[in-house]
């Protein structure tokens, strides 16, 4: 049976593949899920709040006053709880596109437009073979 098929543009074997989760956090995990037949590797989300964040430094003025009121505790998620922020995400990116052979894909949750170009543009330059 044939289960070839095509998905973002990319010519897959068969369409089962892991979701965007922490799995393609560890270059040793995403080989394990290239060997036990993953068509594609898909990276977690990056958030353009997490760029904003980095590059403007807000966690710190964010989280100073962030237990002031009761519903402040939800805005935000703590910097630390962000695995790979900015170029971080771009190096694995880098990194899976050395470590495996099937199409890596990368995942933007962005909110401007501005944001999604840019960000998009920088990840397809670090090699991600779609998004």
């Amino acid at each position: 049976m044939d289960l070839s098929t095509t998905y973002l543009g990319l010519r897959l074997p068969h369409p089962l593949m892991p979701g965007a989760s922490p799995l393609a956090d560890s270059l040793d995990t995403a080989r394990r899920l290239e060997d036990a037949g993953a068509a594609a590797i898909v990276l977690r989300s990056l958030f353009e709040e997490q760029i904003t964040r980095e590059r403007d430094g807000l966690g710190h003025h964010m989280e100073a006053h962030e237990e002031s009121y009761a519903e402040a505790l939800s805005y935000f998620p703590k910097a630390d709880e962000f695995v790979f922020g900015g170029e971080a995400y771009l190096n694995q990116i880098r990194k899976l596109k050395a470590a495996v052979k099937v199409p890596v894909i990368a995942s933007l949750n962005g909110i401007t437009n501005a944001g999604w170009l840019s960000e998009a543009k920088n990840m397809e330059q670090a090699g991600a073979d779609a998004l």
